[in-house]
């Protein structure tokens, strides 16, 4: 579990805007090494790893009320032998775009050739 997760300022654009019927999903996922805690003001990752983006696959699931969370779901596999993996993020573009979700938390060492499979679950709250 994340120690910091937030939907970013330019996450919360990203919604508004394909409620509109405009602009593009974040459904690509970035890992990093940042140690820096996420921020509402993040516009990209901290430290981004030597790992290209992969696009995940997004789905809206059940938190609370049906559909309330929108989830994407992508495997990275390490290429680099950076340190641990300490922060993953969704953006709207293979590269440069907007994030939408960033999270850090404590490092995930992984050996060059191994994998990870994300799950980014963004949920709408009412509250």
């Amino acid at each position: 579990m994340a120690d910091v997760v937030y939907a970013v300022d330019a996450g919360l654009a990203i919604i508004t805007n394909l409620m509109k019927g405009a602009g593009t999903e974040p459904k690509w996922i970035d890992q990093g090494t940042g140690t820096t805690p996420a921020d509402p003001a993040d516009t990209a990752m901290e430290t981004p790893g030597p790992e290209d983006r992969t696009v995940g696959t997004s789905s809206r699931v059940l938190t609370n009320v049906a559909n309330d969370t929108y989830r994407v779901v992508g495997t990275i596999t390490k290429t680099g032998s950076a340190a641990g993996i300490t922060e993953v993020g969704t953006l709207d573009a293979i590269t440069g775009g907007n994030m939408g979700v960033h999270a850090t938390f404590g490092a995930i060492h992984l050996e060059v050739g191994n994998s990870i499979t994300w799950t980014v679950d963004t949920a709408l709250d009412q509250a």
